[in-house]
């Protein structure tokens, strides 16, 4: 009776043994078939609602997404060179900014820090906002990507084709590049200038006015960079509400561009004129001198989805394959057939 309490155990140990060997199988067998880095059933269950239009010279989109718990909508909007986030979370706050695309400038590092700081470095303004983005015609282009989810594109041109935006913002994960995941929690904000110099041996840049009433914050990474969405990007980060139903939304950026194929550092600076308003420079600085040049840069706008957090931050149910725990258990019951004949078998003798 001893031995055959010892197997008898030794059985148990054997059956949950193969029962956890069949869930780590299971979950190890976990998709990803569009290969961004992002399991499906986690972009499965956070897919959002998509809802993108364009009229003339502005564009609309809400997103929104729902859980067992909670729901949030993220919102933006753009007019003649100004783009309005909105984010709202149900039961909980709200968070909100204005950025508006202000001039394209002409400045010297005279400091040689690679930032536009206060003082005589501007040498020349071109005007954006209403006047290079007014009555310009937003395009809208809809696509899916590699695993279905639907895709919107808007292509922003000022009047000069001096700068150009190119907007994309997807219901699911996105794969850009390497390096790069698209969320379906922000808008990509793909900027092309195209600037032919007024002044010899200045550098470039892009002045912006951020207007909110909620608290900001900079941060030298981004919540993309944190979450291994990107890598280098520096973030303006715009939050209200307490610190459990806080909401936050973000304007973030890449802390490198192209320059004509080559690649350079970006910096930011900014400066409150204003109790409720910023005026923020993105700084292209040049080694050398240039008669014109193409800049390549990415920016993103987005929020910090408390939905996405409680999915992600729950550990997900079990997603097992049926077939591998069939066989599992079919393994364990002939196991326990097969020991119980030999043990029957062995008393008998020993009888």
């Amino acid at each position: 009776m001893a031995r055959m309490r010892v197997l008898l155990r030794a059985l148990a140990a054997s059956a949950a043994f193969a029962l956890v060997l069949a869930s780590t199988l299971a979950v190890a067998a976990e998709t990803d078939s569009d290969g961004d880095g992002v399991p499906d059933s986690i972009e499965s269950a956070t897919q959002r609602s998509v809802a993108a239009s364009a009229s003339g010279d502005e564009l609309n989109i809400s997103s929104r997404l729902v859980s067992a718990s909670l729901e949030d909508q993220f919102d933006v909007s753009y007019k003649s060179g100004e783009f309005r986030v909105r984010y709202d979370l149900t039961g909980g706050g709200s968070s909100e900014f204005d950025l508006e695309f202000r001039n394209i400038v002409e400045w010297f590092d005279t400091n040689g820090n690679g930032q536009i700081d206060d003082g005589d470095q501007i040498a020349v303004t071109t005007p954006l906002g209403s006047t290079a983005f007014g009555d310009i015609p937003v395009n809208r282009s809809e696509s899916s990507n590699a695993d279905g989810g639907r895709v919107f594109t808007f292509l922003v041109r000022s009047k000069t084709n001096e700068i150009t935006l190119r907007l994309t913002i997807a219901q699911r994960f996105m794969r850009l590049t390497n390096d790069r995941v698209l969320t379906p929690m922000e808008m990509k904000m793909d900027i092309t200038i195209n600037h032919v110099f007024v002044t010899e041996g200045a550098s470039v840049g892009v002045e912006m006015r951020l207007d909110t009433g909620d608290d900001v914050e900079y941060g030298d990474s981004s919540w993309d960079d944190a979450h291994g969405f990107a890598m280098g990007d520096g973030a303006v980060s715009v939050s209200s509400g307490s610190a459990d139903q806080a909401a936050t939304t973000f304007f973030s950026w890449s802390k490198t561009a192209l320059a004509d194929g080559t690649r350079i550092p970006v910096t930011l600076t900014s400066t409150q004129r204003e109790p409720d308003s910023y005026d923020l420079y993105l700084a292209y600085p040049l080694e050398s001198p240039q008669t014109r040049v193409t800049i390549l840069h990415d920016p993103t706008l987005g929020v910090e989805s408390a939905v996405y957090n409680i999915i992600v931050g729950t550990p997900p149910p079990l997603q097992a394959d049926l077939v591998l725990y069939a066989g599992s258990l079919a393994a364990i019951a002939l196991l326990l057939g097969l020991t119980i004949v030999f043990a029957n078998r062995r008393r008998k003798r020993e009888e």
